[in-house]
């Protein structure tokens, strides 16, 4: 990185024409933290050691915002993909690694990353395993009482921001299931609220391929601040997505959310989840994963769901980690001795759903 007083230097060139720095090298790539949870990154993706391939400056680290991030990514990625051989690799597996990159050697970014993904995707595979055993073995069961759509596996995500949640997701699906059970089938829902978020997720989506499960919606931010009833904008959603009419209605009484996935607005983590109680989405069975619980202090949240664990409702756990791209040696390098590696602390809370919610 140059040393010059210029902080926006760290992005790198945006130029629709600059092959030169996303342009994938031959090498092999090492295995390291900017791996991303997808264990099998082809070795055409990694990059000759250069200037280009040092951690991001100091000015571009965590909690660093500037104007124009999230367009850099989408230029970043989408150029890279150009240049690399689309018929040889997963696209979802390309856009991942480009994404995790960026953040790494460009800019820090607000996508969840490789660590705690990979607890997020256990979480996932776990869920849609026991969604498969219990649907192989009695399709009358409650889990997969899911009206027209008995055999859906139904995950929602809170916060889309570029997408790579979407993909991370998506991508576990398609890699351990989608083939494995034709009868099964899997949708994702996210929500965003800020419309140049959602245009870029949508791109990013379209480029990794996994536009076919995901779809983004749109929610409406009032006046006061405060958002659209978020179990509403689902349930229209679901009716929408329902080709038979006469299904329409048995749809707006069965069918629930299996997986969630809240990264978006701390401080509506606990409205929105509760939110989604009240509205018959969330029942026995349903998987609760929220990111930022330590690091953001998002206590209200965790003592609710760890009192409704007291009373036998959930199971829940902390899942410690780092901030998404900030592992020891990253902190190390950005910010030497300044700050604790404590600062840079953070975790997952993982709930499952052992009866419906009491309301």
């Amino acid at each position: 990185m140059s040393n010059n007083n210029d902080v926006f230097d760290c992005f790198g060139s945006d130029s629709e024409s600059d092959n030169n720095s996303d342009e994938p090298s031959h090498s092999s790539i090492p295995t390291s933290s900017t791996t991303p949870a997808s264990k099998e990154i082809p070795s055409n993706f990694s990059r000759e050691s250069s200037n280009k391939s040092k951690i991001r400056d100091k000015s571009c680290g965590v909690l660093a915002f500037h104007p124009n991030t999230e367009q850099s990514l989408l230029l970043h990625v989408r150029n890279t993909i150009h240049h690399q051989n689309r018929s040889q690799h997963c696209a979802w597996e390309r856009v991942l690694y480009e994404i995790d990159w960026y953040c790494l050697h460009r800019h820090w970014m607000m996508c969840i990353g490789p660590e705690k993904g990979m607890m997020v995707g256990d979480a996932l595979e776990s869920a849609i395993a026991r969604f498969e055993k219990v649907l192989n073995k009695d399709e009358t069961n409650p889990m997969v009482r899911s009206a027209g759509n008995k055999n859906r596996f139904l995950a929602v995500e809170l916060g889309t921001y570029c997408g790579y949640g979407s993909i991370f997701l998506s991508q576990v699906w398609k890699k351990r299931f989608q083939n494995k059970n034709p009868v099964m089938n899997f949708r994702l829902m996210t929500v965003e609220i800020n419309p140049e978020y959602a245009t870029i997720a949508n791109e990013m989506i379209e480029l990794a391929q996994v536009q076919d499960v995901v779809t983004v919606l749109e929610n409406d931010l009032l006046f006061d601040g405060s958002t659209a009833d978020v179990g509403q904008l689902i349930k229209n959603a679901l009716l929408q997505e329902s080709d038979d009419v006469s299904c329409q209605e048995e749809n707006r009484q069965g069918e629930y959310i299996h997986f969630l996935m809240i990264d978006h607005d701390k401080d509506s983590y606990l409205k929105d989840l509760q939110i989604l109680e009240k509205s018959g989405l969330i029942r026995s069975g349903t998987v609760v994963v929220a990111d930022n619980v330590i690091f953001a202090g998002i206590g209200e949240y965790i003592d609710y769901v760890h009192g409704l664990a007291a009373r036998g409702i959930v199971h829940t756990c902390t899942k410690e980690a780092n901030v998404e791209y900030c592992s020891p040696d990253v902190h190390k390098h950005c910010h030497g001795g300044d700050l604790s590696s404590e600062t840079f602390k953070d975790g997952v809370e993982i709930t499952e759903y052992l009866q419906d919610p009491v309301l």
